[in-house]
């Protein structure tokens, strides 16, 4: 592919040191903290989105279905009954195993994580616990995981599984409402199936049956990642100890919910920053849909090649794996273009083959240099490294922009004035700027949300390096952002 200068720039402007590694999880063990160490070297995965909806491909009754085609169940409005006839016909005779994993392969992936059950409940795997499977409701007649699984095996490529909490199609799940037929499709989401749905107690005795099938019955399992559902802290204990009574190896992404999760899930296609010393991944989609969604439209191909290399480096770099989604059609195939996107990425590791081996996973600031004149550049935030805050309790567990730090390395010292230009985004509030370990408090005014001009106070400058910090001051909840929009910081000598 075209080495532009944005992806080449990722490479060589970052100065990057490795550091040690942790999780907000406290139940994280010696077993789990090897596999964690690997799981952060692996880097890239791929990310398969396929099941029944993908037959439909995003099209219901000959109408264009907005918004993710795997949840058409909901957007569309599709009863039970409805939805089960759709799986009746479901015959995926061209998914190619083989073909998939040596595509992850060649593409400079190392581990797949597959949906074994989306939210529409259908299994895509062999299960005792109900005939709503690929085995035994389908022509197809045979288990698509177990194909894919085998293939894994035979090619060195590490298995995950995708498991959805929530389930449309069980018949012991919190009541239905009825499908609303008067409001129009394109302006309205109607909630019949909810993604965020309480787990009843028959349920979740289901989900603990099926996790414990796709632990025993396919090998070693890479991952198991969880998503959706409103889980109680007592149902996320129980769905971690299944996983790691069976396979202690095994990971558990954040989406189990109340810091039960050994690394933390960004939301789908979320902001990238530096999330400190946490494990993480970015699940991110090519496009507005995870599932097949047949008229959907597509970036020029170069660009998208662009697009998602650039993301794979500045996910990398700020310490998380990248989980690049495909979504096969209604037959299994994967399309000519997700294919040569895949292969795009694949050519610009092999042209660049020690490109994520030195990206190291823990970075510093972007180190600002000043010269002997004792001039201090203007601290911008692209010169900063932005700071996540984490919180592993419920779903939206992330938030990209809590506060900014800055590395500068001085030839002289010196006592300078701050002036902070920004663009409020509260009526007023107190922060925090910090060099050095010496701290200054000051309340920045929001004055009609206009771009202002403030000043903060003084601070020190020493020789070498110096570390410089803008926080909030309290923070009403984990998540709360940094609540201003950053233009510069100016530092004049006094």
């Amino acid at each position: 592919m075209k080495k532009t200068a944005l992806i080449i720039t990722i490479i060589l402007s970052l100065f990057l040191a490795s550091c040690g590694n942790k999780s907000s999880n406290n139940n994280i063990d010696e077993t789990t903290e090897i596999a964690l160490k690997e799981f952060r070297n692996d880097h890239f995965g791929m990310f398969i989105h396929f099941g029944v909806y993908s037959k439909l491909g995003g099209v219901w009754k000959g109408e264009k279905i907005p918004y993710y085609a795997e949840q058409i169940m909901n957007h569309a409005r599709i009863t039970v009954p409805e939805y089960e006839a759709v799986a009746r016909e479901f015959n995926p005779i061209d998914f190619n195993a083989d073909e998939i994993v040596m595509l992850a392969k060649n593409s400079g992936m190392k581990y797949i994580v597959f949906t074994t059950k989306h939210h529409d409940g259908f299994c895509m795997f062999d299960t005792q616990t109900t005939d709503y499977d690929i085995v035994d409701f389908t022509p197809y007649g045979k288990d698509i995981v177990k194909e894919l699984a085998d293939a894994c095996h035979r090619h060195g490529m590490k298995l995950g599984f995708y498991y959805s909490l929530p389930d449309w199609h069980f018949p012991h799940g919190i009541p239905r409402l009825e499908p609303d037929s008067t409001t129009n499709c394109n302006e309205y989401v109607n909630q019949v199936y909810s993604p965020l749905e309480i787990i009843t107690p028959e349920l979740e005795d289901y989900i603990v049956a099926q996790i414990t099938e796709l632990l025993t019955n396919y090998g070693e399992i890479y991952t198991m990642w969880f998503d959706m559902g409103l889980v109680t802290p007592e149902q996320s204990r129980r769905l971690r100890e299944t996983v790691k009574n069976i396979q202690p190896q095994c990971l558990i992404n954040g989406r189990i919910m109340n810091n039960m999760g050994d690394y933390m899930t960004l939301p789908d296609n979320g902001n990238i920053s530096s999330y400190g010393d946490i494990y993480w991944d970015n699940p991110a989609s090519l496009y507005n849909s995870w599932g097949y969604k047949s008229w959907i439209e597509r970036s020029e191909l170069n660009q998208q090649i662009e697009t998602q290399t650039q993301r794979l480096l500045t996910t990398v770099v700020n310490g998380g794996n990248f989980l690049l989604n495909i979504g096969p059609d209604g037959t299994g195939k994967v399309i000519d273009y997700e294919k040569d996107v895949l292969n795009g990425i694949g050519d610009f590791l092999r042209e660049h083959p020690d490109t994520l081996e030195h990206l190291q996973p823990c970075p510093i600031d972007c180190i600002i240099g000043v010269g002997k004149d004792g001039h201090i550049p203007t601290l911008t935030p692209q010169d900063c490294k932005p700071h996540a805050a984490i919180d592993g309790i419920g779903y939206m567990s992330v938030q990209p922009n809590s506060w900014l730090s800055w590395q500068l390395d001085s030839q002289t010292s010196g006592e300078y004035d701050v002036f902070i230009v920004y663009k409020p985004e509260n009526d007023a509030k107190e922060y925090t700027l910090t060099c050095n370990g010496v701290s200054t408090t000051r309340v920045l005014p929001g004055v009609d949300r206009m771009l202002q001009t403030s000043y903060f106070g003084t601070l020190l400058i020493k020789e070498g390096y110096n570390y410089i910090t803008l926080d909030q001051t309290e923070r009403c909840n984990p998540l709360e952002p940094l609540g201003l929009e950053l233009n510069r910081i100016i530092l004049r000598e006094r």
